[in-house]
């Protein structure tokens, strides 16, 4: 832990620096050091209703800071992230915050004090001063999936999108259920790295404790699809009562140090180490663009007038086929989009129709049985409609869009370096037609992470309330069970067609937005670039219509500050030796 933070301050500082010479200022390197200091990795705690979640997560802080119980408890996300001092706020889904005290958190995040989150709540943010919380890393505590109330296995989904590393919380008693074995398979699609915690050792034997651990193990190696499985046997219980009453024989016994030790590894080195280098190689392109402007006004400076205009002539005429690749570029982006969005449509098509046939099929099956002894058959057969309904419209649009936020990644990492290409050829033809020498292009990181093209939808994972209360009663109750269930069939087709073209809208307008981003970001990169040079050689002829004396004081200027900007790069190049050596 303390080795990588001193990596990182010493990158923050050699960044400040940059950011002091003048060539340096401006937005790029001041987001990247907003980068570095903010950058969010979410750590989510996953598992069962009644794992200890919430009581893992206090041992870790030790603090008993989240509520705990006996009964099923948190019904909705609590995100705990740094800061000086204790801090709650409630998050509203109507957009309101609300700033509580610990004591009231278990009336929002509680099932009890918030039932079926009657209140809106959105989530709840907690700051806190913990080392766990430094860094940009964020805890957070998530509703447990299986329990009798169905909306807290939801939100547990819905949050999938988000991890970035997970632990995944299951007993020595009762073992895995069904619902967590489900889930398990589902994680396995969205999280990449997960640690899994066999809670509550302290509850038996050590023969029992044996045998829970090897069956744990047998079940996760199925579910995972992987012969190697570390999970890590511990008492939450005793490690919080340890930290707080400060008896280091408890902590011992509870076993959460070793698993402590193998969570700062991960989250100071593996994830350290991709942020790390992802903010020196956006320094040394910011370098680069700045060194390259400076070189080019250095040169073109010394040149005679009329061999600086036959110059900037060969310069512009250059630019030209660069700009017929840009907007080749462009073409071929849109056109990979135009294929996402088409196999969208043909996804959604197939799985409207498979999914009309199979639920006319299953509810009719569900009539005939309920049709015997029903109180209410109309009431009765619309709960199943929509639970099924539910069902397979959140199954099937998670597969989706873990699909297509890899095509969306790969997309992103082919126009990035095609954009990455010209930029060099820009580069280079630059150094060329001037005659000077650059270290070589350093080619901007595309760091593609995989949440940004999740799709975001309303807060509810399907939205079928809205839906539902658009039909109830269409059944009405005079009708002859014939016709009921005629009706029904006819309002599964309708239903299943409704919420397809609802998911087909905010597909669409979801991929926009990402188009929008890619253009805007990258293809900016191209005009900065472009630009800074056309300012250098304009600043050049300017100063070529200036005395010898001045022109003279320019270029020991300008040959002042590229020493300075290239002892920069330098120190930047040491350091990330440095990290390379280090975080491995």
């Amino acid at each position: 832990m303390g080795v990588y933070r001193d990596l990182k301050e010493d990158l923050e500082k050699e960044l400040s620096q940059l950011a002091g010479l003048s060539e340096l200022q401006g937005p790029n390197l001041a987001r990247l050091i907003g980068k570095l200091r903010e950058n969010r990795f979410n750590l989510v705690v996953l598992g069962a209703f009644k794992r200890g979640k919430s009581t893992l997560i206090n041992a870790l802080l030790g603090e008993s800071l989240l509520p705990t119980a006996i009964v099923p408890l948190t019904s909705v996300v609590t995100v705990l992230g740094y800061g000086e001092h204790l801090n709650i706020e409630v998050l509203f889904h109507h957009g309101e915050r609300e700033k509580i005290s610990q004591p009231e958190l278990v009336e929002y995040i509680t099932e009890k004090g918030n039932p079926r989150n009657q209140k809106g709540v959105r989530e709840v943010a907690i700051t806190y001063p913990s080392d766990y919380l430094k860094d940009g890393v964020r805890v957070i505590d998530t509703p447990g999936v299986g329990s009798v109330y169905s909306h807290n296995t939801e939100v547990a989904y819905n949050y999938l999108p988000q991890v970035d590393a997970a632990i995944f919380v299951v007993t020595v008693d009762p073992p895995l259920s069904a619902a967590e074995q489900e889930f398990l398979k589902d994680i396995r699609e969205y999280v990449h790295k997960l640690f899994v915690v066999l809670n509550k050792v302290d509850y038996v034997e050590e023969a029992q404790r044996q045998e829970a651990l090897e069956f744990t193990t047998q079940v996760l190696q199925a579910n995972l699809a992987t012969g190697h499985v570390m999970i890590f046997p511990l008492s939450a219980k005793l490690a919080l009562d340890g930290k707080v009453e400060g008896r280091t024989e408890l902590l011992k016994a509870s076993l959460l140090p070793e698993f402590e030790n193998h969570l700062r590894q991960f989250l100071y080195k593996e994830k350290g180490r991709v942020l790390l280098i992802s903010c020196i190689s956006g320094a040394l392109k910011i370098i680069t663009d700045s060194t390259l402007a400076l070189k080019v006004e250095r040169q073109a400076s010394s040149m005679p007038l009329k061999e600086l205009a036959e110059k900037i002539t060969r310069f512009n005429q250059e630019l030209q086929g660069l700009g017929k690749e840009r907007e080749l570029s462009l073409l071929l982006l849109d056109g990979r989009l135009k294929g996402v969005i088409g196999e969208i449509e043909a996804d959604l098509n197939a799985f409207k129709q498979e999914t009309i046939i199979n639920l006319r099929r299953q509810m009719e099956e569900v009539f005939h049985q309920k049709s015997q002894n029903a109180v209410d058959l109309r009431q009765e057969t619309e709960e199943i409609l929509f639970a099924a309904l539910r069902d397979v419209f959140t199954t099937w649009r998670r597969q989706e869009i873990e699909k297509l936020s890899q095509q969306l990644a790969d997309t992103h990492q082919d126009f990035a370096t095609r954009i990455n290409a010209i930029l060099e050829r820009l580069t280079q033809l630059t150094a060329r037609i001037f005659a000077f020498s650059l270290r070589g292009f350093a080619a901007e990181e595309a760091f593609p992470d995989l949440r940004q093209f999740w799709f975001k939808f309303k807060d509810e994972p399907v939205g079928l309330e809205i839906l539902q209360m658009t039909v109830t009663s269409l059944l009405p109750r005079a009708l002859t069970r014939g016709l009921l269930l005629k009706k029904l069939l006819e309002n599964v087709g309708e239903l299943v067609d409704k919420h397809c073209g609802r998911l087909r809208y905010d597909f669409h307008q979801r991929l926009a937005e990402i188009a929008r981003d890619f253009r805007r970001t990258w293809v900016a990169k191209i005009d900065d670039t472009t630009q800074s040079i056309r300012q250098a050689l304009d600043r050049a002829l300017t100063q070529k219509q200036s005395s010898a004396q001045a022109t003279a004081a320019r270029m020991g200027q300008l040959d002042q500050r590229l020493t300075e900007i290239l002892q920069a790069e330098s120190k930047l190049f040491a350091l990330r030796e440095r990290i390379e050596n280090t975080l491995t």
